[in-house]
């Protein structure tokens, strides 16, 4: 498993990113975990296409990432 950085948490969702250096640029890949009660493990969250189609250059905004828990949430 790759390190995913840590960026913010909101409701007990992490977003976190993975960065793909190259010669030339880095791309981002956006990730959202939630931490499971009983182990403390990390597990991945299937989130709305929009937080997926992130610009890789870019981060998702704070206020587009509580959007999208709260749509996940309920």
């Amino acid at each position: 498993m790759f390190t995913a950085n840590l960026q913010y948490k909101y409701k007990g969702f992490e977003y976190r990113t993975w960065d793909d250096v190259e010669e030339d640029n880095i791309k981002t890949f956006h990730y959202c975990y939630q931490r499971r009660a009983e182990d403390g493990h990390l597990i991945e969250v299937a989130m709305p296409q929009e937080f997926y189609n992130t610009s890789p250059y870019d981060l998702v905004p704070v206020e587009d990432f509580k959007r999208y828990v709260d749509l996940v949430a309920g």
